[in-house]
């Protein structure tokens, strides 16, 4: 039996070519090299048969021909076959032979078997060196390419332009290397001009920069060259567009056409790219595309692709289909471009049915498309694990369930419709057969967090340290959500520690997830100072300490961060960053700062954004001008019911409520269905006006619209029908409900209170705890408002003790003055400051001014001039005590006392504020 093992150069294809019988090895020679250079590789191995047939003994100048043939089938064993013959031929140290066997060898990834032949050479020339050289270069070997490199110059070999080419692209690999790319930069200009040094060193040095990143120096080359052909172009465009620098990248197209050159395929799919990167400039792309109409280029594969790319990313979802179906070849990569632009413009049902469609006309499938077919029924909403199974299922049949994209993917999307149960088993599944532990590991901690599982997702990241699993960017954001949730300071200055320790303190995204951190912690300060320390700032840096300033009670500092970051960073405020600075112009109440940010967001063009607008209402409503929100509400897209809702609630809220009314009934005519929002902002202007009739009109809209079941609405209804005075209706809606929170139950029993059903409310706070709901501290200030209101103090002590005792709840401020409220209306007066006395750190000025108002009613001058004491340092400068006082030294004769308190009032501005009513206005 032959042995397969050490394999025949004559175990060739049996293809018969056209050809002519040669005589002499040298015409032979002539034959095989011309097959080679018309890319016939095999038709060359096939005419070495025949001479060999022949009898005929190859020369030196016919294995180069033949090596290069192995190369282009990319045939390790034919290389190392004709290797043997060589050596049969005693020609394997032959310089030109050797350096094509280390060529060829090396190009079919057999460089242990170059660097043996390399290094068996009696004699090596800078063309040798550099087949070596390039093998480690495209195998990946950069060590060995660099110490290949330092070894030449030892031997005193000169590189040439392909040495340095080739030493360029190994620089570009890596961070550590690059720095040795710029002595090689170096090298070249002290090396000066020279026939070695010509456009294509020029070219190398552009690609090399442009893969760095570092494309302002690659521009300066590109300025600088002498001499540029089309690659130079094609270099500087996909290095700009690589880059980001998409508007730079068709700048650049542009002027390759005005220089005269023809732009190729390459050119073409790298315009096209930017056109991708840019996303809105479709203009552009749809010139390229009538370009390669009327030039006649061929629409192949790649280039039909990156025309689909770029209408996807440009929105015209027609041109994309278009071209799609004018596809003669498609391959998977075209099908998952259509599927993301669907998913991207917000259509998962059509990409869902694409993708089916691919199943019934592809016979491939991959990982790529699978995830996006995830991607897809994540963006469906709602509870769709029966298609998430469906996708599991194709996953095991077409054997990517250990992809670890897919699988990551698949664990996302059981977190997406709540199954951490199934979520779980798929990850302990993937994490025994998969060597990427890491990625699953992420993937089952962004479920946890998503479905608010903190205390679990803390626990994996802590199996991942014990199991010495290295964390990456996505596991410390995950760790540094944790805390910020958790509001954890002390777990979280660990992780930064560790951030540190492992060099990922560099990262925008891990020092922006810091900033969060601190913030929510309430260190204002260090977030300060690790946000100046930080050398490169994103948008999302900017509007997190815009927001962290405001919400902490900064807003000045706020306006402050947003002058830098337009007039020092150069960053782009966006829509989060202008909401934010309008949520600090509305806490400031400048109406001047309010209209000029008004100006800006509108000349920057992000006054149609819907969050803007939004804000942009609340703002006015906020400042008082009612008249410029409804501009900007009249001017807004309200395609949707946010901004409806936005206008309903802040009219609300600032008692425009008859102006809630109307701006409803203008939704109602916009055909715009109002959701839970719309009718939780309605329902309290509804209570304001004390309208039954529009109350009970906004109730039979939510039973139309299926809301009656919603808690919240519900709970509104209860406060609306108790406000409106129809108590009996609002016991209907509290009876009809299938589910009952604590608020639900708090709803009923303020509502019983408010009429003064004291014995009402009691039973129902027994009917709560009888069915296991516990109550709050809400509760316990609606029960003791009603006893106040009725007079039973013996019921409120009970409540008191109950609340303090059994509950082991802390009074609050409103308990404190409820509590003065119910004992000063009964004339326990002395009990009531005693009660103060007790419980300092719940006493504010609402309680003791309570107790002086009861102190006037019982003309209790003693007590009265101790809680007045205690008012004047709470709040001197409110008028309404100082009055009150002085009427008590009035009704008591004490004249004297009362003049001076008045007379004081007059000499230090303060004003009472007029009393008015609403009848007939």
């Amino acid at each position: 039996m032959k042995n397969r093992s050490t394999p025949s150069i004559i175990d060739i294809p049996h293809t018969h070519p056209t050809i002519q019988r040669p005589q002499t090895t040298s015409q032979w020679n002539t034959q095989i090299r011309d097959c080679c250079r018309r890319g016939s590789p095999h038709d060359s191995l096939l005419l070495y048969r025949h001479m060999c047939r022949l009898g005929l003994q190859p020369d030196r100048l016919t294995f180069p021909s033949l090596l290069k043939a192995s190369a282009a089938l990319s045939s390790a064993r034919l290389s190392l076959a004709l290797l043997s013959q060589t050596i049969k031929s005693s020609l394997e140290r032959d310089l030109i032979v050797a350096t094509a066997l280390v060529d060829s060898l090396s190009k079919c990834s057999d460089t242990s078997s170059a660097r043996k032949v390399f290094d068996e050479m009696p004699e090596r020339d800078v063309a040798a060196w550099n087949a070596l050289l390039s093998g480690y270069s495209r195998n990946g070997y950069v060590e060995q390419a660099i110490s290949l490199f330092a070894w030449m110059r030892s031997c005193g070999e000169t590189p040439n332009s392909l040495t340095l080419s080739v030493l360029l692209q190994v620089c570009a690999s890596g961070v550590e290397y690059r720095r040795l790319g710029r002595c090689l930069h170096g090298y070249i200009c002290r090396r000066g001009g020279g026939d070695d040094f010509d456009v294509f060193l020029d070219n190398s040095l552009l690609d090399f920069y442009c893969k760095c990143g570092d494309v302002e120096v690659a521009k300066r080359v590109f300025e600088r060259m002498p001499v540029r052909d089309l690659v130079s172009w094609n270099v500087m465009t996909s290095g700009y567009s690589r880059n980001g620098c998409a508007h730079m990248a068709l700048r650049t197209f542009r002027m390759l056409r005005e220089e005269g050159f023809s732009p190729d395929s390459v050119t073409l799919e790298t315009a096209l790219g930017a056109c991708a990167l840019v996303g809105d400039d479709i203009e552009v792309g749809e010139l390229i595309h009538g370009f390669m109409i009327v030039s006649g280029f061929s629409l192949d594969v790649y280039l039909a692709n990156s025309l689909l790319l770029m209408y996807s990313k440009c929105g015209d979802m027609e041109s994309m289909g278009r071209v799609f179906d004018r596809m003669l070849v498609r391959n998977l990569v075209s099908w998952n471009i259509l599927i993301d632009g669907l998913i991207q413009r917000g259509q998962p049902q059509k990409a869902l049915a694409l993708f089916r469609l691919m199943r019934s006309t592809e016979r491939q499938v991959s990982s790529s498309l699978l995830v996006s077919a995830l991607k897809a029924i994540k963006l469906l909403g709602g509870c769709q694990e029966e298609q998430v199974m469906c996708i599991h299922c194709l996953v095991i049949a077409t054997g990517f369930d250990l992809d670890k994209f897919v699988s990551s993917s698949l664990i996302a999307a059981y977190g997406e419709c709540g199954d951490i149960a199934t979520a779980r088993r798929c990850f302990d599944y993937f994490t025994q057969r998969m060597n990427n532990y890491l990625v699953c590991c992420n993937a089952m901690v962004s479920v946890y967090l998503l479905n608010w599982c903190l205390d679990e997702a803390w626990e994996l990241l802590q199996v991942m340290q014990l199991n010495s699993c290295k964390g990456d960017l996505v596991t410390f954001v995950n760790a540094l959500l944790i805390c910020a949730q958790q509001s954890d300071l002390r777990q979280g200055k660990l992780v930064h520690g560790y951030i540190i320790r492992n060099w990922f303190d560099s990262s925008v995204i891990i020092t922006t997830m810091l900033l969060e951190l601190y913030i929510k912690c309430g260190l204002l300060t260090t977030a300060c100072l690790l946000f100046s320390r930080m050398c490169l700032r994103n948008t999302v840096s900017w509007n997190t300490m815009i927001f962290g300033c405001c919400k902490n009670g900064f807003p000045r500092v706020s306006l402050s961060l947003f002058h830098h970051l337009i007039q020092l960073d150069g960053v782009m405020p966006d829509a989060t960053c202008l909401v934010g600075v309008i949520d600090a112009i509305s806490q400031r109440g400048f109406h001047r700062e309010g209209k000029y940010i008004h100006d800006y967001a509108i000349s920057v063009g992000l006054d149609k954004n819907e969050f803007v607008t939004n804000a942009l209402i609340a703002m006015y409503m906020g400042l008082g001008d009612f008249y410029d929100a409804l501009s900007v509400f009249d001017a807004a897209d309200k395609l949707r019911t946010v901004t409806w809702n936005t206008m309903i609630s802040e009219c609300s809220r600032c008692g425009l409520s008859a102006k809630a009314i109307a701006v409803f009934h203008q939704m109602k005519l916009e055909n715009i269905t109002p959701d839970s929002i719309t009718l939780l902002s309605l329902l309290p202007a509804c209570a304001d006006l004390a309208s039954l009739n529009c109350g009970m009109w906004v109730h039979s809209i939510i039973s139309k619209t299926g809301h009656e079941s919603d808690l919240f609405v519900g709970s509104s209804l209860i406060d609306m029908y108790a406000k409106c005075g129809d108590i009996d209706m609002g016991w209907m809606v509290f009876e009809r409900m299938s589910v009952k929170t604590i608020v639900t139950w708090n709803s009923m029993i303020w509502a019983y209170g408010m009429h003064g059903k004291a014995e009402d409310a009691d039973r129902l706070f027994h009917e709560m705890r009888q069915v296991g709901v516990n109550p709050d501290v809400v509760t316990f200030l609606s029960l003791i408002s009603v006893c106040s209101h009725v007079g039973d103090v013996e019921k409120g002590h009970q409540y008191i003790d109950l609340m303090t005792r059994e509950y082991s709840m802390s009074l609050t401020k409103e308990h404190c003055t409820s509590i003065v409220d119910l004992l000063g209306r009964n004339g326990h007066v002395k009990e009531a400051f005693e009660f103060m006395e007790k419980f300092p750190a719940a006493a504010g000025a609402c309680a003791w001014g309570a107790l002086l108002g009861a102190c006037r009613v019982q003309g209790n001058i003693e007590v009265g001039m101790h809680a007045a004491e205690k008012l004047f340092e709470l709040d001197p400068l409110h008028c309404g005590y100082h009055v009150l006082l002085a009427n008590m030294f009035s009704e008591l004769g004490r004249w004297r006392e009362a003049s001076t308190i008045r007379r004081k009032l007059a000499e230090t501005g303060i004003k009472k504020s007029p009393g008015w009513s609403i009848v007939n206005t």
